[in-house]
């Protein structure tokens, strides 16, 4: 009997210790599908805003979002004490960019340099996947300018205009860290015997963050044409991020701010200091519930 009933507390304790040990692996087993794989997503915020600097970044304005920019830049540091280091002057671009469909949005702008009016799109026809299946951001660019400043000497409307086009490829390498490079080609069709009509360049951008609401941004274009008396736009800067706004604080020996002009007619040189300090404010509106466009497969 004494071992019938040693025999009967082996059992229920083997029993019980098989049970809980079952009960515990139905509940990892359980967790792990309920975890399961993560999800696979299009990786978003490669860059604060649709710009870097000067060159327009991954980003695309979302579908039915309008975002009022606002570009402005002083004049040349070694303008002098006099012109307060650059202060005293001013050129101001006005404008905005309106996400028509997924991945599509088109800008406009105008700019008192040389009284420009320009206008562009953008089109995001690849997305970086979070798994690695689309490795990067692809996008095309396209945009044109009408100069209205008055020339000293008979122009026509055709002449007047300025092109330019770019391959945006770049990657979030990680949480902090984007690198972009757009080959680039832009074309004026006033001629000139100092540089070619048309020119190319490859621009170079990175992003990296700094806090959770500041990044430094850095952009260098070289041109592999004939640059003449004009040189490759250098710019560095700051985004902080607050609340619904973006400001963009940088420095660039760029005076234009439309692609055709900042790629191939940057007219400042860093090393005698004709650089200038200038800022950018994003703000957007939702002006289409988002809600109502429906997501492209990439």
């Amino acid at each position: 009997m004494i071992l019938n009933h040693k025999i009967l507390k082996a059992v229920v304790l083997c029993t019980t210790v098989f049970v809980c040990a079952n009960a515990s692996a139905q509940e990892d087993s359980m967790s792990m599908l309920e975890d399961g794989p993560a999800p696979v997503e299009k990786v978003q915020n490669s860059f604060k805003t649709t710009k870097v600097i000067n060159l327009q970044s991954l980003e695309v304005t979302d579908a039915g979002v309008f975002d009022f920019k606002v570009n402005h830049r002083f004049g040349p540091v070694n303008s002098g004490a006099y012109n307060a280091f650059g202060l005293d002057g001013a050129i101001t671009r006005i404008g905005g960019e309106y996400g028509v469909i997924p991945n599509l949005m088109v800008g406009m702008g105008r700019s008192s340099f040389e009284k420009t009016i320009d206008g562009y799109f953008k089109y995001r026809f690849m997305h970086q996947r979070s798994d690695n299946s689309v490795p990067f951001t692809a996008l095309l660019l396209g945009s044109a300018a009408y100069r209205n400043v008055n020339f000293s000497f008979p122009i026509t409307t055709v002449e007047r205009m300025a092109y330019a086009a770019q391959l945006i490829l770049g990657r979030k390498f990680t949480d902090g860290f984007s690198l972009q490079l757009s080959p680039s080609v832009s074309h004026y069709n006033m001629a000139s015997v100092e540089v070619p009509n048309t020119q190319y360049a490859l621009g170079i951008a990175m992003r990296q963050k700094l806090s959770t609401r500041t990044t430094l941004n850095l952009e260098y274009i070289p041109v592999f044409s004939e640059k003449g008396k004009y040189y490759n736009s250098i710019s560095f800067g700051f985004d902080i991020e607050t609340g619904g706004h973006v400001f963009q604080l940088h420095f660039t020996n760029s005076t234009g701010n439309n692609e055709a002009n900042f790629i191939s007619r940057t007219d400042g040189e860093w090393s005698t200091a004709g650089f200038r300090f200038g800022f950018n404010i994003s703000r957007v509106f939702t002006i289409v519930d988002p809600s109502k466009f429906k997501n492209n497969s990439y």
